[in-house]
């Protein structure tokens, strides 16, 4: 009877056991689910409601980096410019940078190289108002190499290239 008991007690713990751990496992699972669901990750600015003000592309055609100014959000409630790298050679879209700006505001974004290696973006808001996503983006050559490009910014009150 001994036996027999102790041989329950221990199926009952690990029954218990396994219960836990999958109760573990499918809130873990559930809460990844959520995570993907509700972090915002925008559509590209090909299907998104943007306008391309500029583009760049590098010496050996590996990267783009684009300049759009979009809204977003379901009645257009946000606006302002994005920063986007597109690597032709893979398709892949990556944001690096967005500034947000109103009507009444003379904000102004323009991109540029240096040396190849770093991207430049020129712009007349004030750094509190940049939301850098990335500070450097490591893409592949056409010989598939990697090759790292910097983001840096810079404040002008006349861009280059002036915004709408």
């Amino acid at each position: 009877m001994s036996l027999l008991h102790s041989l329950r007690e221990f199926s009952r713990r690990v029954g218990l056991w396994f219960i836990a751990a999958g109760i573990t496992l499918a809130v873990l699972f559930t809460s990844v689910l959520i995570y993907k669901w509700t972090v915002y990750e925008p559509d590209p600015p090909t299907t998104a409601e943007c306008q391309s003000l500029q583009i760049l592309i590098s010496a050996d055609s590996a990267v783009e980096a684009h300049l759009y100014q979009c809204q977003r959000g379901k009645e257009g409630n946000w606006q302002g410019y994005e920063v986007w790298l597109y690597e032709p050679y893979t398709l892949a879209w990556q944001r690096v940078l967005t500034a947000a700006s109103n009507e009444s505001s003379a904000a102004c974004m323009s991109l540029g190289w240096r040396e190849d290696k770093s991207l430049e973006v020129f712009h007349s808001q004030s750094r509190g108002d940049l939301n850098v996503a990335q500070s450097s983006v490591i893409y592949y050559d056409p010989q598939g190499r990697p090759e790292t490009l910097s983001i840096n910014t810079e404040r002008q009150d006349n861009c280059p290239m002036p915004g709408p």
